[in-house]
């Protein structure tokens, strides 16, 4: 009987660990069980009658001796040598293990010991996110911090970027898991938008069997959520935030991208009162969503989404902290039937965009659908805040007040006065000094009759010389008047209100419009910033309307810039004379509705730059029309990139 491995032992080949009998069987156990301790109990045994047989047969072979293994187990022989030191080197170089796979299989030969490298016996086991813990690093600059949220399919976690020293969030999902590969893909299309209404995707890869999102952190933002706590939003503020939303999503799906899981957690009001969306295309591929009209889909949430901002309820259930709309006859209530006080227009939009006929308006099918909608309504404005109330109010007398006066002029009653107060008359003054003081007094009247008589006397006498005809004075050319100097130049005319417009956008500042005419130069109005070398590239621009409530006369324009030096540039538009009534903020109207030219800006080393006309026009309505920003670093507002502002702007006739 002739076993192979027991032939490549004697030829120099290093072995597989063969046990034989005697001296063999001895070397040979004792380095297997050196090499591979851990795998004895599992191993069958290859050291018996069988193993014995299969070296002696290879041994008889190799020497060309037939003699019995068993009686010459003491004597060396040609070929033992060998098999005696080979297990060691085959120890030395990797260390193995015994399967017994070979002498189980049919057929096999049962005398063969069959070794398998110790790697290859147990798999690494998959890692998951609770492997994570606070202090790991992810490419080396990405350390983690805090535990945000956890379920089994991943993990988010505030970290820091040890590079650039900043807060970010990460989201970790198992690389071994389902939705890891389309994680990825989503997480690298997200971060081809550079739209600033969407969080930011900063990095995303694998590493060490986790793949890891990284985005931007927002500290000072609220989720929708939140802020429907206890109350809807306010009409301006719903208008802000479905506005921002879909023209976002109207961006990413132009893009090709969409959300899918648009929910009030989903969407972060900051400091500033902008709006942010969360998750773009990652939401979806990690939760899933499985959907045949992805526009459609996402016109519903932004329904949602509206629908809850100005009812506080949900209208497909309860979610989100807020109770199920309620229904009529299976069809969902109106906003207005809800709450009081709903805004019209909106309730309009809201009911479109979650796939109603509104007063037998088709619903909306696209976020297109919905920006065209809120385009073709006026813009809704905060209210005008209340007019401030003296701490000295209290004291003031009833009978001036406009409401007293008011009520005095239609002959209501007459207001009520306050009683008279008794004072007590002063002491007498006794002695001589008494009787100085009523002499002085009696002399001072004295004169006074004198002096009242004596004006009384030359009025009388000055009528009797006006009755009498006057000389006609004789020319003379010396005592001729000085011609008029040039008349005083007209005041500039008064701006009544003010808008921003940005019809490819979701606004920038629209608090800081009022502050670009309040005739102080440390308030501004400023954009957003945007990450792209020029803003052509994102959209054809940006600005604000003046409205100065009539046509006036202009002849020029002063700009006084945020941000000095080159690079920005902005035209000067107005609408024809004969128009009244407000330009809506729909896409293109900058051309349609703005169509008389008065000149173009564009930056210098200063911080004014003045804009005059070729010719005066006359127009209630001008445009400040930014077409290029520069590129500025960080401030309190907004990080870098290209932005600019307006502190104060100067209309002259």
């Amino acid at each position: 009987m002739t076993d192979r491995t027991a032939v490549e032992t004697v030829n120099g080949v290093d072995p597989v660990a063969t046990d034989t009998t005697g001296t063999a069987a001895d070397t040979t156990s004792d380095t297997t069980s050196g090499t591979t301790p851990d795998n004895d109990a599992q191993a069958p045994d290859v050291t018996g009658e069988a193993a014995t047989e299969s070296a002696a047969a290879a041994t008889e072979e190799a020497s060309g001796e037939s003699a019995d293994l068993a009686e010459t187990a003491g004597t060396p022989i040609e070929g033992v040598e060998v098999a005696e030191q080979a297990p060691e080197k085959a120890s030395a170089k990797t260390p193995a293990k015994t399967s017994d796979k070979a002498a189980d299989e049919p057929g096999g030969d049962s005398a063969t010991a069959v070794l398998t490298p110790a790697s290859d016996a147990k798999a690494e086991p998959t890692r998951t996110v609770a492997d994570a813990a606070r202090g790991t690093r992810f490419a080396g600059r990405y350390r983690l911090e805090d535990k945000l949220s956890s379920n089994g399919k991943s993990a988010t976690w505030r970290a820091v970027d040890e590079k650039l020293r900043r807060a970010v969030g990460i989201h970790l999902v198992a690389a071994g898991s389902e939705h890891a590969r389309s994680v990825m893909a989503a997480a690298r299309a997200a971060a081809l938008v550079g739209d600033p209404r969407f969080v930011q995707v900063l990095d995303a890869a694998e590493e060490d069997g986790l793949v890891y999102v990284v985005k931007e952190w927002l500290p000072d933002a609220d989720n929708l959520a939140s802020l429907l706590a206890v109350n809807p939003l306010p009409p301006h503020e719903a208008y802000e935030m479905v506005r921002s939303v879909a023209d976002a999503m109207a961006v990413a799906h132009r893009a090709g991208l969409s959300h899918l899981r648009l929910d009030p957690d989903n969407i972060l009001r900051m400091h500033t009162g902008q709006y942010k969306i969360v998750g773009l295309s990652v939401e979806a591929a990690l939760y899933g969503h499985d959907t045949t009209d992805a526009a459609r889909d996402d016109t519903r949430s932004i329904g949602s989404l509206l629908y809850a901002c100005l009812a506080r309820r949900w209208p497909e259930a309860a979610a989100y902290g807020l109770p199920e709309a309620p229904r009529t006859g299976g069809r969902l209530c109106t906003p207005g039937q809800v709450k009081a006080h709903v805004h019209g227009p909106l309730e309009a939009v809201a009911m479109r965009a979650l796939g109603h006929e509104y007063k037998h308006q088709p619903p909306f099918e696209t976020p297109e659908d919905v920006v065209t909608a809120l385009a073709a309504i006026p813009p809704v404005l905060p209210p005008e805040p209340a007019p401030p109330v003296s701490a000295a109010g209290a004291d003031f007398d009833d009978e001036y007040t406009p409401t007293a006066l008011l009520t005095r002029g239609n002959g209501g009653p007459p207001p009520a006065t306050r009683p008279p107060t008794a004072t007590a008359p002063p002491p007498a003054l006794g002695g001589g000094f008494g009787q100085a003081v009523k002499v002085v007094v009696a002399v001072i009247v004295l004169i006074a009759v004198i002096l009242t008589t004596w004006q009384i006397a030359a009025h009388v006498n000055k009528g009797h010389d006006e009755g009498k005809p006057s000389p006609t004075p004789s020319p003379n050319t010396s005592n001729t008047q000085p011609a008029p100097g040039p008349a005083a130049p007209p005041p500039p005319p008064q701006i009544v209100t003010a808008y921003e417009f940005d019809p490819y956008g979701g606004g920038q500042d629209r608090d800081g419009v009022a502050k670009t005419y309040d005739n102080n130069p440390s308030t501004d109005w400023h954009t957003l910033s945007y990450k792209d070398d020029r803003l052509q590239k994102l959209k054809p621009g940006l600005g604000i309307v003046y409205d100065f409530g009539k046509p006036v006369d202009l002849a020029s324009v002063v700009v006084d810039l945020k941000y000095a030096g080159p690079g920005t540039r902005f035209e000067v538009r107005a609408t024809p004379e004969g128009v009244s009534s407000t330009p809506s903020a729909a896409q293109g109207v900058e051309k349609t509705s703005f169509t008389v030219p008065f000149g173009t800006g564009v930056s210098g080393a200063d911080h004014s730059v003045p804009v005059t006309a070729g010719n005066p026009i006359k127009s209630r309505f001008v445009l400040i029309w930014f077409t290029d920003l520069p590129s500025q670093g960080q401030d309190q507002f907004s990080g870098s990139g290209l932005k600019n502002g307006i502190t104060e702007i100067h209309f002259n006739p």
